[in-house]
């Protein structure tokens, strides 16, 4: 099922026009809240990702012209020197490279091999801050050096200052702090501790997606692209068909798709308890507590 024929089916459901824009985007609102509810239930399984950056590091530039490409290689005209780039950044103006050949020349020319882009070399130095995800992210699991096969210790801020007061140390990467969103894309800045000695290292990352609200442009998207499961379209359609009854005072249609909504979600929850296999999880601390207490007042005896 597509978003847009998700809002299809809530107005029809509702009884309203299917091809006004308004009630199209109040259909897409009550979605977009339903989704962003059914999301905060329970850590489900779907809204697990994992992915990996590697360390690089950045090259200081300036001046040039055009806008260099991931994955191709970057000659400096002096030197002779190449790297592989990994990422680009216009302001400030940065690139950011992996598997250097050698140490590039102060002002040479660096050249994109696929680009052709043009800029001229500052300096160098390993990368310390990443970002190394694209979406917003609810909460964070695990951080694994892969080539090294070390798991990273992720850290506060306070811990983090104390490791290098001026982040200037170097050598094998053993934490990680989440130094926030960046203020322009709104996406998690992660800084490292050391800063990497060496590039083309692959960093592992697990974490959990936030849900983000859909527009008019994801109506053509499937629910499965968007991140949700099959098991979960209806009760997206009865949740965002109960708010759009109770905005019209049909207090009783809204109770029939909310009663529709608690079936369909209940199923998935079923689903997501099995989602990790046959895995198995430990019985919970045996308490000292006695099993049950007596409580006396002037008219009643109780258990508890």
């Amino acid at each position: 099922m597509t978003l847009g024929e998700a809002i299809t089916m809530v107005l029809n459901r509702v009884g309203l026009d299917t091809t006004n824009a308004d009630f199209k985007n109040e259909a897409r609102n009550y979605i977009n809240l339903t989704a962003a509810e059914i999301a905060a239930l329970v850590d489900w399984w779907w809204l697990d990702r994992t992915t990996s950056f590697l360390t690089t590091d950045t090259l200081t530039v300036s001046g040039g012209s055009g806008t260099f490409v991931e994955g191709e290689t970057i000659t400096g005209g002096t030197s002779g020197k190449t790297a592989k780039v990994d990422g680009y950044s216009a302001s400030p103006k940065e690139i950011y490279v992996y598997s250097p050949s050698g140490t590039f020349t102060a002002t040479e020319t660096l050249t994109g091999g696929t680009s052709g882009a043009t800029t001229a070399f500052s300096s160098s130095a390993g990368t310390r801050v990443y970002k190394p995800i694209e979406s917003a992210v609810g909460s964070w699991y695990s951080f694994y050096d892969q080539t090294n096969e070390n798991p990273l210790v992720i850290i506060g801020p306070d811990q983090y200052d104390l490791l290098s007061g001026d982040y200037s140390d170097t050598g094998t990467v053993e934490s990680v702090f989440v130094g926030g969103v960046d203020t322009t894309t709104g996406y998690p800045i992660i800084e490292l501790w050391r800063v990497p000695d060496t590039t083309n290292e692959t960093i592992r990352v697990r974490y959990r997606i936030a849900m983000t609200s859909w527009a008019s442009g994801n109506d053509t998207s499937s629910f499965l692209k968007l991140g949700i499961p099959q098991v979960l379209e209806g009760a997206l359609v009865y949740g965002a068909t109960k708010l759009y009854l109770m905005e019209k005072g049909d207090h009783d249609g809204a109770m029939r798709e909310a009663s529709e909504l608690a079936r369909t979600v209940d199923l998935a929850l079923r689903q997501n308890l099995h989602q990790q296999g046959n895995r198995t999880y430990p019985a919970a601390a045996p308490t000292t507590a006695p099993p049950f207490q007596i409580v006396v007042d002037s008219t009643l005896v109780t258990t508890s």
